[in-house]
């Protein structure tokens, strides 16, 4: 009688240590997908041939990272950021590239235009995504994530450089795309002083989600990597 005892308990214990270990991986995974999963893609990853096999590339030039965006209410996003030779003239390197992007919404096997940007290089002007301050957040946790875009206008060095942050945003339950930018001015010159200007929209944004956008600001301009 003894030993049947002990073997229903111990049986009993280790079913409920194997609910708890499946309950609190249940709880993980939920928590981990209702947050939205980020993957930063790049050339040399499988996932990447993947989606460029199954779905191309929507853009002109080359995708030199691709951000996966998933979420339980907004389903999967991809975001590429490419590079293609300049169609105008510049001369600030020898060879100059103009820099594009887009949002994509996946949909039947397929991908539908949300919003797409580009910027040229020309003149002593060329554009340079941030690829390390380019990502996914949501900075306001209200289910809608922003995508925030930054990039940096190199150029020769007389007038004080543009250090953009484009975020686009989507207001809940809703899959219009709206655009905000801040843009930091990097000076070069003695006589110039660093500065920010917000557009229209961005002053109108959640204080979370300007913050967030200042805050890249900060950081690269503590680096000093421009």
């Amino acid at each position: 009688m003894k030993n049947i005892i002990e073997y229903y308990t111990s049986n009993t214990i280790n079913t409920m240590k194997n609910s708890i270990v499946l309950f609190l991986f249940f709880i993980i995974s939920f928590n981990t997908f209702s947050q939205g999963v980020n993957q930063r893609v790049n050339p040399k990853d499988q996932r990447y041939k993947d989606i460029i096999k199954e779905l191309g590339n929507p853009l002109d030039g080359n995708p030199i990272m691709i951000i996966n965006y998933m979420g339980d209410k907004t389903g999967s996003y991809l975001w590429f950021f490419n590079q293609r030779k300049a169609i105008k003239p510049s001369y600030l390197s020898d060879k100059p590239t103009d820099i594009l992007s887009g949002i994509y919404i996946e949909d039947h096997g397929g991908m539908v235009e949300k919003i797409t940007f580009k910027d040229y290089a020309e003149g002593l002007a060329q554009p340079e995504f941030l690829l390390d301050y380019c990502f996914v957040k949501d900075s306001d946790k209200d289910g809608s994530p922003e995508f925030y875009l930054t990039y940096f206008m190199n150029s020769d060095g007389l007038d004080a450089k543009p250090l953009k942050v484009i975020i686009y945003t989507m207001k809940p339950n809703s899959y219009t795309f709206y655009k905000s930018k801040i843009t930091a001015y990097i000076p070069y010159q003695e006589e110039d002083k660093y500065y920010t200007e917000e557009d229209t929209n961005f002053k109108q944004l959640p204080t979370l989600i300007r913050k967030q956008a200042q805050d890249i600001l900060t950081k690269i301009k503590q680096k000093d990597i421009l």
